[in-house]
Parts: C-alpha cells; sequence; structure tokens
C-alpha cells in the first residue's frame, strides 16, 4: 500500500506526499527497531535479574557450607593442640589417646571448601556478567572469585608442604590394618617420636599449617556473608543469614 501511494505521487510530482511516505516508513522501522530494543534490553534485564536471585541463593548454601566447616576446624584444632601437647611433652596422658589418635589419624586430611559456583560460571560463559547495570557488585562479585582463586592456589601450596612430611611421619606412624579393609589405625611409637626433635617439630608444623589455612575458611566464610548481603540489595529479597538477628 506504501509503495503503491509513493509510486503515484512520483508520478503526479507530488513531492510533499513523496516526502511524506518516505517520513512514515522511515519512522516504522526506527520504531520497529526501538521496540526490538526495548524488548531485548528487558529480557536481559530479566534473565540477569534471574540469574543474581539464583546467584544468592548459591551464596546462602555456601555459607551454611562454610559454616558446618568452621565447625569441624575447631574441633580438628583441638585435637591438634593436644597432639602438639603431647608431642613436645613426649607424654600421653590416658585421657589424651583418643584426642592424639583422631589428630594422628586426620593429619594428611586436608581438603579445600567446597563451594558451589555454577551459577556464577554459567554468568560467565554466557557473557551475561557484562549485562549487570551495578558495576559495583561486579566488583564485588569479581573480588570474591579472587578470593576463591587465591584459597585453591593457597590448598595446592599447603598441600605439597603436608607431603614433604610424608617421610618423617612415616618413621614414627603406623597404619595397621582394622576390621573394615578400607580403613586403617594410625599408631604411633611414641618411643621413635622422642629419639628425635624433627619429629615432634614435624607435628606442631603440620598443626600449624591446618590452622592458617582454617584462618582462611573463616575469612571466606565472613566474605561470603559480605556478597549474600549486597546481592540481596539488588534482588530485593533479604540475604538468609542465620547469623543475623
Amino acid at each position: 500500500m506504501i509503495l503503491a501511494r509513493l509510486s503515484r505521487a512520483i508520478r503526479e510530482q507530488n513531492w510533499f506526499a513523496v516526502v511524506l511516505e518516505f517520513v512514515i516508513v522511515i519512522s516504522g522501522v526506527v520504531i520497529g527497531f526501538q521496540v526490538t530494543a526495548w524488548n531485548a534490553e528487558r529480557e536481559d534485564r530479566e534473565r540477569v535479574g534471574q540469574a543474581l536471585e539464583r546467584l544468592q541463593l548459591e551464596t546462602e548454601q555456601n555459607i551454611r557450607g562454610l559454616r558446618q566447616r568452621i565447625e569441624v576446624n575447631a574441633a580438628r584444632q583441638a585435637d591438634h593442640a593436644a597432639m602438639v601437647a603431647v608431642a613436645t611433652s613426649g607424654e600421653l596422658p590416658p585421657d589424651g589417646v583418643e584426642a592424639f589418635e583422631r589428630a594422628i589419624a586426620q593429619l594428611m586430611y586436608f581438603s579445600r571448601p567446597q563451594i558451589q559456583q555454577s551459577t556464577y560460571q554459567a554468568l560467565e560463559q554466557s557473557g551475561d556478567l557484562a549485562l549487570i547495570a551495578d558495576h559495583d557488585l561486579v566488583a564485588e562479585i569479581n573480588r570474591y572469585q579472587a578470593r576463591l582463586a587465591w584459597i585453591d592456589n593457597q590448598h595446592g601450596s599447603f598441600r605439597r608442604g603436608l607431603t614433604s612430611f610424608s617421610d618423617v611421619l612415616g618413621e614414627f606412624i603406623v597404619h595397621e590394618p582394622t576390621s573394615d579393609l578400607t580403613v586403617t589405625r594410625a599408631r604411633v611409637d611414641m618411643g621413635r617420636l622422642a629419639e628425635d626433635p624433627r619429629r615432634a617439630s614435624a607435628l606442631v608444623e603440620i598443626a600449624r599449617m591446618h590452622a592458617i589455612f582454617a584462618g582462611y575458611v573463616d575469612a571466606l566464610e565472613a566474605h561470603t556473608v559480605e556478597l549474600c548481603h549486597r546481592l540481596a540489595e539488588d534482588t530485593g529479597r533479604p540475604c538468609h543469614d542465620e547469623a543475623a538477628p
């Protein structure tokens, strides 16, 4: 219809009508592009908003997991304190046997904190991180990811450090079989432990490494809570932080 009117106006040399038809066509195209852009922006905002809500839920799960890990670390550090006392004194009191053996059995157990990151990874892989309008929030998310990468690097370093003590530990710790073939019992030769101060020093150093890494987990939990509340500012949903009043 527009083309027919435009053709007729040109034949009649009705230039006003020609210009008017061109304006109508161009305006329609511009409006169409603008509507498409608005719809795309709205869809982007909705998609990012949903992703931030999932990220907040994931962060809340991480808070709970980290707090469980902190409880385990606290109990383990108490056992390590008992172990260090035995190693430095050379005496194992009857009431300290259980904690001492438990600490020895867990010496080489040194795992990373379990952090859920599937939502962040999806945002990063899809490029949707760039669609988050709050640049301060993006900076906070990136700062948190940098901390996770640093902790992962520290874990590898500490793990290698623990492995370096394997030979020393083998000089006075023997793993005996139990009725369960998948489980062994760590037995300490107290005489051999006392023979060389370097053996007690190894236990002290291992306990120190565990304590330092436990401090990293404490700091990560605090940062995770901070991120959760920061996300809550954008999602409008309170962070379900169990420690919050």
